[in-house]
């Protein structure tokens, strides 16, 4: 609900007062965090250190650890392998479970 009132208020026509106005250390950039500026390895154009992709020429940078923890892929394929395996153990026993029990009825019939 309040996102509702924020987005309503932002959008009126009223001036703004006194209080509303950014002052000198909203506006620092140390305060932001927003890093330096380094060129675009492929169009030079500058961009900041921590993108992950130019805005300019939307080429995926790489850092140099790769990110390989922050991909879902190892993690969705780790979870299907593990799914797969479980599910496949379980039919086995499932279907070991039923031999077994056929095996023990025919063997209790002719006995």
């Amino acid at each position: 609900m309040t996102g509702i009132i924020l987005r309503m208020a932002a959008w009126s026509d009223r001036p703004l007062t006194e209080r509303e106005f950014p002052d000198e250390t909203d506006l620092a950039e140390e305060d932001h965090g927003a890093g330096a500026i380094v060129p675009c390895p492929s169009c030079g154009v500058g961009i900041h250190d921590q993108a992950q992709q130019c805005p300019h020429c939307k080429t995926w940078l790489t850092h140099p650890l790769g990110d390989w923890r922050a991909s879902r892929k190892w993690y969705v394929r780790s979870g299907l392998w593990l799914t797969k395996t479980l599910l496949w153990n379980w039919l086995f026993w499932i279907g070991l479970g039923v031999l077994g029990v056929l095996a023990w009825v025919i063997t209790a019939v002719k006995g």
